[in-house]
């Protein structure tokens, strides 16, 4: 009986052994396998457009970026904003190099932030090369009004 339960009792620690991984991840907020170096930095602001009030006083909002205005994206996780007066601090995290969840965009269901697009474009002139990108959160259409968030920034 003994020499049954040996060989149950290696292949069991065997197996505990072989499952533990080591997470190598150096942060919670960045996936480090795209490259942020695409969003890092400050970008002027081009326009912020999103949805304010509620029920039927729901509508959107624009707001055209003014010199000085800007959203800068750290290496952390954290975005400085600034429109007009108002300096804001965000928390983000990329997912991939064409998305990313920024905690004040969109709507959060059941705590978990909405997923926003990010696209890259880039104009070239004789004299000047500008990069733009645009976050978009996706509209969403509830009772209370509808909700979403779209940024557009320029280096």
């Amino acid at each position: 009986m003994l020499i049954m339960k040996s060989p149950f009792i290696y292949i069991l620690l065997m197996l505990v052994l072989w499952s533990c991984t080591k997470n190598t991840a150096s942060g919670p907020n960045i996936n480090h396998s795209i490259p942020v170096t695409t969003i890092i930095g400050n970008w002027s602001l081009v326009y912020d457009s999103t949805y304010t009030g509620v029920g039927t006083q729901n509508h959107a909002a624009v707001y055209t970026g003014q010199p000085g205005d800007y959203f800068n994206f750290s290496a952390d996780g954290h975005i400085y904003t600034k429109e007009g007066n108002s300096l804001d601090t965000l928390k983000y995290s990329l997912l991939s190099a064409s998305t990313i969840v920024i905690d004040s965009f969109g709507i959060a269901l059941n705590g978990v932030p909405e997923t926003s697009n990010i696209t890259y474009q880039t104009y070239s002139d004789i004299s000047v090369t500008i990069h733009q990108a645009t976050i978009d959160a996706p509209v969403e259409p509830t009772p209370a009004g509808a909700f979403g968030r779209k940024v557009v920034l320029r280096k």
